[in-house]
């Protein structure tokens, strides 16, 4: 029993091996025809950076500070 399963899961892997390497062959010509229309068409454009500021506004510091509201009476 043990050497059935050894070999369905050895046959298996190749077969799946197999179809992905057949499978990868068929579409790299299509991945590569549409890296070279994107790159053709649009050049690559810089990238630009933001440097972030560490100053903090009157409204965030008074939002900051918490509020006491007044709590519900107690019953009589």
């Amino acid at each position: 029993m043990t050497g059935v399963v050894v070999v369905t899961v050895v046959l298996f892997s190749l077969l799946i091996g197999g179809a992905d390497y057949a499978l990868g062959y068929a579409v790299k010509p299509i991945y590569l025809q549409n890296a070279n229309n994107s790159t053709a068409s649009s050049p690559a454009q810089p990238a630009t950076t933001v440097i972030p500021s560490a100053t903090a506004s009157a409204s965030a510091s008074a939002s900051a500070t918490p509020s006491v509201s007044p709590s519900a009476s107690a019953s009589s």
